[in-house]
């Protein structure tokens, strides 16, 4: 039903698009400092090519990135992997995807 793959740069419109929508579903403001105010927002790609990270997107059967979630090493302690920018759109809350995507 849905596909979980890694991202592609041309995702990085879709993904922040997505973040963009959950975070103002769930009232997180830019001004307050989450995620959506993140100014390498627009660029995931990039940012997960770095060694020992990486970011998964979840789309439906037609193609449309519905969701995603990345890793990547802590600031300040590289044995520490990060769970970050893991939002999904309504349709796919409760399916275990979060689940899928800590396992790859």
């Amino acid at each position: 039903m849905f596909q979980i793959r890694p991202l592609q740069i041309e995702d990085n419109a879709s993904i922040a698009n997505v973040i963009r929508t959950v975070s103002k579903e769930f009232g997180l403001a830019p001004e307050s400092g989450f995620a959506v105010a993140d100014p390498i927002l627009d660029d995931l790609y990039h940012v997960y090519a770095q060694a020992n990270a990486q970011y998964w997107v979840i789309e439906n059967p037609h193609g449309t990135i519905l969701g995603g979630g990345g890793l990547s090493p802590l600031a300040g302690d590289s044995s520490i992997l990060e769970i970050q920018k893991m939002y999904f759109m309504p349709e796919l809350r409760g399916h275990g995807l979060a689940k899928d995507i800590l396992e790859l």
